[in-house]
């Protein structure tokens, strides 16, 4: 048998030499639909790596050979560094079969996970964060309340990347344990620690900052700053080069400059910027060609839709002689009113997986105010500017049904565009 299953790897390796040897003759479609297949096929290769890791471990070969565990065994046979092989031991034991003393099999303790995992549906990132967020489960936690939350966190992983899925799992340990770790048995203990800050001299004669905050705390300095440095300057009619450190340096300046001179801070639904565009009706009927702004930047035609969706907007289209059609006046796309009844919606951005707040987005029409897309709350979201930037440059389709705002994603992305949600807001 153990011949066998040799060569069933070995065949393994030369049907990938001969995709390696086809790549060239592929068209687009074709090498995007290879790599997804490869990568499930990567998936699904850790799965059968993790039970035969978790073989080894039940078997008790490490000890046998010499070696003090199973982790020290697997960093010396394969090369890997002590993290990793530890993590891949864990994750063995999560999701590998297990045996009883007397030699009965027992399904993984992670089932659903495990199914997904070996149905190449996810991959060691989403896998990590799932196993890392059961076990910091109490034990107060009810084994089917365990269960359940196993289930959706492995349906989760289906369609979000670990950074997402983590904060999803968050927001779930959260429900189920919603009073959190339990205080500081420390007498002395007079008030949580809220967080640190260590202020350092350079030798340049500049401050160093270092520090961290809880999590209430660092999720409002955060916004403050973000919005701030959400708000790239222009000088000289050049546009802004500085990187995000920079910019949120210059935010936390600001941010310092209005504390000391008085207490008016922009508000969450600050007013998005005044911008002239300059375009033909056909270009930003079909977002195919070119728009002007003030300072004379070209920008293109769907990055002036983008613009159009919430902002004080004053038209400027020229028709095929340049001669002006409509010179429009100044109006907030979006009201106020609707802008609220969005935000009790939707709760911030709409976008699957994403958790900005609503004071960091844009209210975006889901049938473009160019094509006679109505301005209501059943024709918009809400969206932060990454996301809103992403929907009109990739070929998102938005529905609004049920109050839920649902996201196909483009083929490239998943072929069969099953709709999204945020499961976040709901």
């Amino acid at each position: 048998m153990t011949v066998a299953v040799h060569e069933s790897v070995v065949a393994m390796s030369s049907c990938l030499d001969n995709v390696r040897e086809t790549l060239g003759g592929l068209d687009d479609k074709g090498i995007a639909q290879t790599l997804r297949d490869i990568e499930k096929l990567s998936r699904q290769t850790q799965s059968v790596m993790l039970e035969v890791i978790a073989e080894i471990d039940a078997r008790g070969i490490a000890v046998r050979e010499g070696f003090s565990t199973t982790q020290r065994l697997l960093a010396g046979m394969l090369q890997l560094s002590a993290a990793e092989a530890r993590m891949r031991v864990e994750h063995a034991a999560m999701v590998g079969p297990r045996r009883t003393i007397t030699g009965q099999t027992l399904a993984p303790r992670l089932p659903a996970t495990a199914a997904a995992l070996a149905a190449g549906e996810i991959g060691s990132g989403q896998l990590r964060v799932i196993t890392e967020t059961i076990a910091a489960l109490p034990a107060s936690v009810p084994p089917l309340a365990r269960e359940r939350a196993e289930a959706d966190l492995a349906g989760y992983a289906r369609d979000f990347d670990p950074r997402r899925l983590r904060i999803i799992a968050q927001r779930l340990v959260a429900t189920l344990d919603p009073d959190g770790p339990p205080p500081s048995a420390d007498p002395t203990a007079t008030s949580p620690v809220r967080g640190e800050l260590w202020l350092r001299d350079r030798r340049d004669g500049g401050v160093g900052l270092e520090g961290w905050l809880d999590a209430e705390h660092g999720s409002m300095v955060r916004a403050l700053i973000e919005q701030l440095a959400g708000r790239p300057t222009t000088t000289d009619g050049e546009p802004d080069t500085s990187t995000v450190p920079q910019r949120h340096a210059d935010a936390l300046i600001e941010l310092c400059d209005r504390a000391r001179a008085s207490d008016e801070f922009p508000s969450t639904a600050g007013e998005p910027p005044h911008v002239t565009v300059t375009t033909t009706w056909d270009a930003l009927r079909t977002a195919l060609g070119a728009a002007t702004l003030d300072y004379g930047q070209l920008i293109s035609a769907g990055d002036a839709r983008c613009l159009a969706c919430d902002c004080k907007l004053i038209p400027v289209v020229l028709g095929s002689d340049s001669e002006p059609l409509d010179v429009g006046r100044a109006m907030r796309t979006v009201p106020l009113g609707i802008r609220r009844a969005l935000i009790t919606r939707d709760g911030g951005c709409s976008f699957p997986g994403c958790d900005r707040p609503p004071g960091l987005c844009a209210a975006h029409h889901v049938r473009h105010w160019i094509d006679l897309g109505e301005t209501k709350v059943g024709n918009c979201c809400l969206l932060c500017p990454a996301h809103h930037q992403q929907v009109h440059l990739q070929g998102w389709d938005i529905t609004i049904t049920g109050g839920r705002v649902k996201f196909r994603p483009p083929t490239i992305i998943n072929p069969d565009r099953r709709p999204l949600t945020n499961p976040l807001r709901h």
